[in-house]
């Protein structure tokens, strides 16, 4: 399993051996791939809109939660349920991954999210910063399905990949930004959680195995081939035991000769003796 693009980007898709990193530019590519334009029947303010919406959501309300992830990453492996030891596929403690983590992912993390400026804010003004970002959302999706009316578009897309990173923190994990979408964003709620249904109706399958594409249907493996495969390997030895013998018979020929011959030198040197 990867767990980053070549680009060290997330997410990212293979798609016919290709790796496409970056989320706008994987559903630009798979639009065009399929011919499936989510946003085919918005006008061309309500793209303008979109657009404008998904840059706030990408560039400001990702670091507001990427704040928070670096500043408390003990928290980010409760609130997620994290179990390194399964999403690695190691046998490394996970004592000793947890600490891995929080130390890397806490000091690389954080000299990103200064670099980008908003590391730079108090713990206020940043949760400030996110809660600004959900109103806008909560005010432009109001008592809609979705933003732009009752099929969803690539913003609703978006959002949804975004809230419910804030939406499913477990709600033992204090979190604040959480708190405040829970209690003021009611509709946000409502937004994750039927994007939820509609597209991974096997998200609890997900979340168990990690397994992306759990819906699938995986290969049996067929013990009739293995058997047979391992005859085959059986007849090949078989096949194999007359060369070696033939090799053997060299060796002891070789060795015969050898002995006969050191025999004669022997033999010639009691004959000069005498």
């Amino acid at each position: 399993m990867k767990f980053r693009s070549k680009k060290g980007q997330l997410p990212f898709i293979e798609l016919n051996g290709e790796e496409i990193a970056d989320s706008q530019i994987i559903i630009k590519e798979l639009t065009q791939k399929f011919n499936n334009d989510l946003d085919a029947a918005l006008s061309a303010e309500q793209r303008n809109i979109a657009h404008a919406t998904i840059s706030m959501v990408e560039n400001h309300l990702v670091w507001v939660v990427m704040w928070w992830r670096t500043k408390f990453p003990d928290q980010v492996l409760k609130g997620y349920k994290v179990n390194l030891q399964h999403a690695l596929g190691t046998r490394i403690p996970n004592g000793i991954l947890n600490f891995l983590f929080k130390f890397a992912f806490g000091r690389k993390g954080s000299k990103k999210v200064k670099a980008q400026g908003m590391g730079v804010h108090s713990a206020d003004e940043i949760n400030e910063f996110g809660q600004g970002d959900l109103k806008v959302l909560s005010d432009m999706l109001a008592d809609k399905p979705f933003f732009f009316g009752d099929e969803p578009t690539t913003l609703d897309v978006v959002a949804f990949s975004n809230l419910a990173q804030i939406y499913f923190i477990d709600k033992e994990v204090s979190y604040p930004l959480r708190d405040y979408m829970t209690e003021h964003c009611p509709n946000l709620v409502g937004l994750v959680n039927r994007m939820k249904e509609r597209c991974f109706p096997d998200w609890d399958d997900i979340c168990a195995t990690l397994d992306l594409n759990s819906h699938l249907p995986k290969p049996v493996e067929d013990e009739g081939k293995d058997k047979e495969g391992c005859k085959e390997e059986k007849e090949g030895d078989k096949e194999m035991e007359p060369e070696d013998k033939d090799i053997e018979k060299e060796k002891a020929d070789e060795k015969e000769k050898e002995q006969e011959k050191e025999k004669d030198i022997e033999e010639n040197k009691e004959k000069e003796g005498k």
